[in-house]
């Protein structure tokens, strides 16, 4: 016999065997670590029992409107609930438990499930990084979300807010008044704003009703809406994301035409930098650009910023496809909440107008703007009370224990000051409930009460948020980094809008919130027409 043979088939054996052992190490590894899900210390707490023995309360929380409060409710400010595949998922309001998990974003980081759909959809960009790569882009980025920066695209905020105004007013024609759905033109407004701002890109959303872009989000958000089940399966197993069902089609073709947009406005900016600095040295420090990306592309060309510190072409791009999915989303559902509010409050609708009317320019300052007392309760008001995203998920990376502001009784009796999780577990942030909790905000803390910002906010003033004491922009080190930008943005639009209409509630359509990336409007009995919020919108009369 061939002794070479015989070494072969020994050595092929051998590997066979060692790639067994090492498959069967694995498996084990994962039934340990299934099995560790249920001796967490969260069961402990106390909580909702679970609806379904393979889906926990995960359909419950994102299908039942106000299950969060109810729970809060019945069970206190932290509880536990059960969630998709036996996992648990702590949730509290407690402040002090919030700031340790936001401030501690090494051992708390987005679920890998999370990051691994939203990057799905927005690619590797500050969203969905973690770690040094965020801390990378983040650095990259600062400059262009800079108060300075902010205030150069202000008058590009009002072209597009006055242009909306001229667009309302020719879909009423000769009619004074006409039910529209503001959520549309909201999202078609803020779309173009991201464009100009942005990227120095017009996309003609509001003037094209068959645009590309606004066509491709509109497709992707509407698919992930009707298909609440299978977005959940999406979120937890990756492989179903490569299934041909009608879902993942839909989702395939509408984010190619997102990335071949956004690398072509890369491509376009990055060699229109390239050829300023031919002409003249460009430094960190004197970055200036009336766009967003031309302000990050110069950061990133910067002579005196490292090699390994730069930003590749798919991550430049993942920062576009980050603002256009979530930045001109998170505005529309900001503006579309806060005129149905308005709407709801005609007497602080009057208000607002009377003072914004006092302002002779249609298009002012942002130090103008941010000049408005009553504007910037309104804004501040609608923000706490429907935070376009209601809350966010963390998972341990490590063993930890979270310290309370106040004791919590566990399921056995006994008051405990702390909370300890176990590595894999999941840690709500209940953006929501924290923002609108009576505890924090007093009685009135589920109302519309723009007035509210004029006084002391007691307990509220605990909560670790980076931008008026509440979590609609989070805190921390993962705070959102265009936070300014879109307050600025909402406020110009809201100007324009308000000095120029009033907006009343139809009567018998009751809107309701569905979370799908943020909270989106939809008619109670009308939900086969998708996402919108009809108002009666009426011309104001001009003073002779």
């Amino acid at each position: 016999m061939d002794l070479a043979l015989v070494d072969q088939a020994l050595i092929m054996n051998n590997t066979i065997l060692l790639l067994g052992a090492v498959s069967a190490v694995f498996a084990l590894l994962r039934i340990w670590q299934f099995c560790k899900r249920f001796r967490t210390p969260l069961r402990q707490l106390p909580g909702p029992p679970a609806a379904s023995l393979f889906w926990g309360n995960s359909l419950e929380m994102i299908g039942t409107e106000g299950i969060e409060q109810r729970w809060i409710q019945e069970y206190g400010r932290t509880y536990v609930t059960p969630v998709m595949l036996g996992n648990c998922r702590l949730n509290t309001t407690d402040p002090r438990a919030i700031a340790h998990v936001l401030s501690h974003v090494e051992n708390y980081p987005k679920p890998e499930y999370t990051r691994g759909l939203l990057g799905s959809v927005t690619g590797q960009g500050l969203f969905i990084a973690e770690g040094e790569d965020h801390k990378r882009q983040k650095r990259i980025m600062n400059p262009s979300f800079s108060p300075g920066q902010i205030r150069d695209v202000t008058p590009i905020f009002f072209d597009t807010a006055n242009h909306l105004r001229d667009v309302l007013d020719g879909v009423l024609g000769t009619r004074s008044e006409k039910e529209l759905d503001v959520y549309t033109f909201s999202g078609r407004a803020s779309l173009d704003i991201i464009g100009q701002a942005g990227f120095g890109y017009q996309f003609h959303s509001l003037d094209d009703a068959e645009n590309e872009l606004w066509s491709a989000l509109h497709t992707m958000m509407l698919a992930m809406g009707q298909h609440p089940v299978t977005g959940q399966l999406r979120n937890q197993v990756k492989w179903i994301r490569s299934i041909p069902l009608r879902i993942n089609r839909l989702m395939k073709a509408s984010l190619k035409t997102v990335q071949r947009i956004g690398m072509d406005l890369v491509h376009a900016r990055t060699e229109a930098v390239q050829q300023e600095i031919e002409s003249k040295t460009v430094e960190k420090n004197s970055i200036v650009g009336k766009d967003i990306l031309s302000a990050l592309v110069r950061s990133n060309m910067a002579v005196d910023l490292a090699a390994t510190h730069r930003m590749s072409d798919e991550e430049v791009m993942a920062q576009i496809s980050t603002m256009v999915t979530a930045g001109h989303e998170s505005t529309a559902v900001n503006l579309s909440w806060t005129l149905l509010k308005l709407a709801e409050n005609p007497h602080m609708q009057d208000k607002l107008r009377t003072e914004l009317s006092l302002v002779p320019e249609e298009a002012p300052s942002m130090d103008v703007l941010n000049e408005l007392p009553y504007l910037d309760m309104v804004i501040k008001e609608s923000l706490r009370l429907c935070p376009p995203v209601p809350y966010t998920t963390r998972t341990a990376v490590h063993d930890d224990t979270l310290p309370l502001s106040r004791p919590v009784m566990d399921k056995n009796g006994i008051s405990q000051d702390s909370i300890r999780v176990q590595a894999g577990d999941f840690v709500g942030i209940q953006i929501k409930a924290i923002n609108t909790s009576k505890e924090l905000w007093g009685i009135d803390g589920d109302k519309f009460i723009p007035e509210r910002w004029s006084e002391d906010l007691g307990a509220a003033n605990d909560i670790p948020g980076i931008w008026a004491h509440m979590l609609t922009f989070i805190g921390g080190p993962r705070a959102c980094i265009g936070y300014k930008f879109s307050i600025v943005e909402l406020k110009a639009l809201l100007f324009a809008l308000i000095r120029a209409f009033e907006f009343a509630c139809v009567p018998g359509k009751q809107i309701r919130a569905k979370p799908v990336v943020v909270d989106r409007p939809f008619v109670k009995g009308e939900e086969a027409k998708g996402f919108q919020l009809p108002l009666i919108v009426k011309r104001i009369a001009k003073a002779s």
